[in-house]
């Protein structure tokens, strides 16, 4: 796996909520060229956090329009960054 590109990072933090964590993970699924996190505070409820995945949707679809690539960024709140092994 690539790293996920400096630039890459700037568009979501700029669209990401100004609490929000962006951060490049050193793995990706098969297929996939980067995966980003996108750490949020515990008090945001998992609708809110599916809504701001949403809203970064069109963001990393531009960029990996531009650039053939196949990116995952999801929205995760603070305590459920130890299941994936993030934090």
């Amino acid at each position: 796996m690539k790293p996920v590109p400096q630039e890459l990072l700037e568009h979501v933090q700029k669209v990401a909520p100004p609490e929000a964590e962006v951060i490049p993970l050193s793995w990706a699924f098969e297929q996939e060229d980067y995966n980003i996190a996108v750490v949020m505070p515990d008090t945001t409820d998992r609708a809110e956090a599916r809504q701001i995945e949403d809203g970064l949707l069109d963001v990393i679809m531009d960029w990996d329009d531009a650039h053939d690539t196949f990116t995952v960024c999801k929205v995760w709140r603070e305590h459920e960054m130890a299941r994936p092994g993030v934090r």
